[in-house]
């Protein structure tokens, strides 16, 4: 008999079976694991929006949406890695620099959307939509996933 079928064996609570349950979703691998979570449930999303704005507004939709959601994957997925980089190499300045990054990130996007003409081919509400949907799911996730980070954030 295996020891799971044993008679005497003490079958195991709801409580052990949940406590096991919660450990497959730790993140134990940092800021490199809230990254990996970000980039992959955003680029599903933005894959989602394109695909209905493919089907509601045709291939300049879905462009204009995979260029919305896309630039906004990007720039976060690049303060994201920084942040990751930085904290392994220079804990005290990990969140400087962070910050230093998001708000260039921002300065950046705005003067580009200021100052560079629009293309006559991208639809601003497709283009629109993906980003905030891509800007929801990226912060939402990297909230949940940093709640579930089991690593000591300030163990030396």
């Amino acid at each position: 008999m295996s020891p799971r079928t044993a008679p005497d064996a003490a079958p195991s609570s709801a409580r052990a079976r949940r406590r096991r349950r919660r450990r497959r979703w730790e993140n134990r691998r940092g800021w490199w694991g809230i990254l990996a979570w970000s980039l992959a449930a955003t680029a599903a999303a933005v894959a989602v929006v394109c695909a209905v704005a493919l089907a509601m507004g045709g291939p300049d939709a879905a462009a204009s949406a995979l260029l919305g959601g896309g630039a906004v994957l990007v720039l976060s997925a690049l303060t994201g890695a920084t942040t990751a980089l930085v904290w392994d190499r220079a804990r005290e300045a990990a969140l400087p620099v962070s910050v230093g990054l998001f708000v260039l990130k921002i300065v950046a996007f705005a003067v580009l959307l200021g100052t560079v003409p629009r293309p006559d081919w991208i639809l601003p509400d497709a283009a629109a939509i993906a980003a905030l949907v891509a800007i929801l799911v990226w912060q939402c996730v990297e909230v949940l996933v940093f709640a579930r980070t089991r690593r000591g954030i300030y163990a030396d």
